[in-house]
């Protein structure tokens, strides 16, 4: 019995023996033994994404000013034998408007070239290209201020403007200086009325509004108010009585649509 014991220790000894043997045999030929078994990993629970409830509102803000100041947009277009003759007669009204706008009061820093070209000019009406004198176009953007103080003064350089033969009056615009400030004022305006608008649709849903996810703003452009005068027409009536150039008022409109959150 003891001699059975003793060879199983022995034959255990020996196996282990063999493995210690082999692995540094492994090891020397730089063969390693590793196990890439995959670890086993506890899978996580994701949770429902709760829907988040909304109220989307309009909201519009707008300010009525007087308009402060006018921009006049202005040109001639003259046609000649040559570009230098046709340059000349653009040259001499434009410097009547420059003495105009002098005798006016109207700064040099307000005038400013918008538009210079020169082109040929053809004539197709018999079927061909005939070339009949070289045109040559130059507008001004003029800017007169302080029209709530001088309401008059519009009119007057208009006038003396439309006896100017063959001058294109091409847009009078009634703008005011201080725009940003009243975008500034009718942006809140919009937003208080929008968060109003929640509220009051949260409160027949029996909801609490939060804070604002999403707010996108659009800004309303006032209108120019449009003035010609080009036609013979007009021209005689210039002499007949001084313009009538009411400003009356012009809006500043901002509108936003905002996302509020509610619970």
């Amino acid at each position: 019995m003891k001699n059975q014991q003793w060879g199983v220790v022995l034959a255990a000894i020996i196996v282990c023996a063999a493995i210690v043997f082999a692995a540094d045999r492994l090891q020397q030929t730089g063969i390693r033994i590793e196990d890439r078994s995959e670890p086993v990993v506890e899978k996580k629970t994701e949770a429902i994404p709760v829907t988040q409830r909304t109220i989307t509102v309009t909201g519009e803000g707008r300010i009525v000013v007087e308009p402060d100041h006018v921009r006049i947009t202005a040109g001639v277009s003259e046609l000649a034998e040559t570009t230098g003759k046709a340059q000349q007669q653009a040259n001499q009204k434009l410097t009547r408007v420059l003495d105009i706008l002098k005798e006016n009061e109207i700064p040099e820093r307000n005038i400013q070239t918008s538009h210079l070209a020169f082109r040929p000019e053809y004539d197709w009406s018999d079927g061909e290209r005939r070339l009949i004198g070289q045109r040559v176009e130059q507008s001004l953007n003029i800017d007169i201020p302080e029209i709530d103080v001088r309401p008059d003064r519009v009119a007057k350089i208009l006038d003396t403007f439309g006896a100017i033969h063959q001058l294109e009056m091409h847009s009078v615009s009634f703008e005011v200086k201080n725009r940003k400030e009243l975008v500034n004022r009718a942006r809140v305006l919009a937003f208080e009325e929008a968060r109003q608008k929640a509220e009051a649709l949260a409160q027949l849903s029996g909801l609490a509004v939060e804070k604002p996810l999403q707010i996108s703003e659009n800004e309303g452009n006032a209108r120019p108010i449009p003035y010609f005068r080009t036609t013979p027409q007009m021209h005689a009536a210039v002499e007949g009585a001084p313009s009538a150039l009411p400003a009356g008022e012009m809006d500043v409109t901002v509108m936003v649509n905002v996302v509020f959150a509610v619970r």
